[in-house]
């Protein structure tokens, strides 16, 4: 058999066309130094190239294991939890509101739908065409930012845009294009540490002025990761973080005089909420008092104490779950997600892509802080502040968002034996 029908019946078994590419040239190169040896043996071309194909073995055989070895693959245990937890959410919104505004079902309904399909559009896309735009990604992000101080649109002091009069978001929906950026920008050659705490406190700021706590601290946590993560020198940014933490320290202790009565009142309901039960006391208190009450098998048939306002099923989603299933039921949600953090920092252990790594280090911080966040501020373990549980909380924008970075991470886990084999 010439080597060229060798390859060709080889080719026929692999379903990858990325894949087929790599493993013919791959192939290719083995036959040819195969046959050289041969040739130099005394063998004659034609011989030479008959005896080196029949040595490889049937090609079948070798195009099936191929096939199997390299062809793009779906993490379906990530897959199927994040299914998963998108109805376990939706589910129980429907069983707390089923009885109450079935348009917020509806909404709930077409959130995690579009949500699901955004997963999927994004896993089937390669994520390695983002790379080359990670400083036009930085850009574009910044000037909407920068936007949202021109926006009339206020909910609770943190202004916000609407998207053609259908969906009004606040500042942390660029999330996902600035971990693209970020992830892109620490591929470059022109990176720095020193660069990229520019960047960071330029981007920071804007984040700062649009009032979000929740979308500052998340896009902290983030950019702190991926740049750990990265080939940067760790200890030029370890000094950089601490210049940087000493400087914000300052500046907060340098505030203090112009922070008021009310703001001061709010730290220290934290502490001591019983002093502030009238006040900025009273919902730590109610989380408390709910959580407590709940017991191991908690309310699911009766739920007269929730009175299923906003934050009930948003920032505290939670203390809802717990009241409703109780702690065994809240318990098992928790490792559920522990879980998932879990399998995204296996991914991350796997991929051999340093843009991939980025990507998922990046999506891992993200989550991850925002299951921290919001179990422990609803347990009592940290300061209130507004952070939406994934595949829990209600609402579009925190279906999206998590749904770009499990899609993402999802991408890069199904790219990576291509990655692999590439480098090979």
């Amino acid at each position: 058999m010439r080597s060229n029908h060798f390859l060709d019946e080889v080719s026929s078994y692999i379903r990858s066309k990325e894949a087929k590419k790599y493993i013919e040239a791959e192939l290719k190169a083995h036959l040819h130094q195969a046959k050289t040896e041969l040739v130099k043996k005394g063998y004659t071309e034609d011989e030479a190239e008959e005896l080196a194909v029949r040595n490889m073995g049937s090609p079948s055989d070798i195009g099936l294991r191929m096939d199997k070895l390299h062809r793009p693959k779906i993490d379906w245990k990530l897959m199927s939890m994040f299914l998963f937890m998108s109805a376990t959410g939706l589910f129980l919104f429907w069983f707390l509101f089923k009885d109450g505004n079935s348009f917020s079902v509806l909404k709930q309904v077409c959130s995690v739908t579009g949500s699901v399909i955004l997963a999927c559009v994004i896993l089937f896309f390669d994520y390695r065409k983002f790379q080359r735009w990670g400083w036009v990604f930085f850009t574009i992000e910044c000037l909407i930012l920068f936007q949202f101080q021109f926006s009339n649109v206020l909910v609770n002091g943190s202004p916000r845009i609407n998207i053609m009069g259908l969906l009004s978001v606040d500042s942390i929906v660029v999330l996902p294009l600035f971990l693209l950026a970020w992830a892109g920008m620490l591929q470059s050659k022109k990176m720095n540490v020193y660069l990229a705490a520019i960047l960071y406190v330029c981007s920071a700021f804007l984040f700062m002025v649009t009032v979000n706590l929740q979308a500052t601290v998340l896009y902290s946590l983030m950019v702190a990761v991926m740049v750990w993560k990265s080939s940067l020198n760790k200890r030029k940014i370890l000094i950089t973080a601490a210049v940087l933490l000493t400087t914000c320290v300052s500046l907060l202790l340098i505030s203090l005089k112009d922070i008021r009565a009310y703001q001061f009142e709010r730290l220290f309901a934290f502490v001591t909420p019983e002093k502030f039960s009238e006040t900025s006391g009273y919902m730590y208190l109610k989380l408390e008092k709910l959580i407590g009450d709940a017991g191991w098998i908690g309310h699911f048939g009766s739920l007269g104490k929730i009175d299923f306002s906003n934050e009930m099923m948003t920032d505290f989603i939670f203390v809802t779950i717990t009241y409703t299933l109780g702690w065994a039921g809240a318990l098992l949600i928790g490792l559920l997600f522990l879980w998932m953090i879990w399998r995204i920092s296996r991914i991350f252990q796997t991929v051999k892509d340093p843009f991939g790594k980025m990507l998922v280090s990046g999506s891992f911080a993200i989550f991850t802080a925002q299951v921290t966040v919001s179990i422990g501020m609803s347990l009592g373990l940290l300061p209130i502040m507004s952070v939406s549980l994934p595949f829990m909380s209600y609402g579009a924008l925190s279906a999206m968002i998590n749904a770009c970075l499990f899609g993402l991470v999802l991408s890069v886990y199904h790219k990576k034996n291509i990655i692999l084999m590439k480098k090979i």
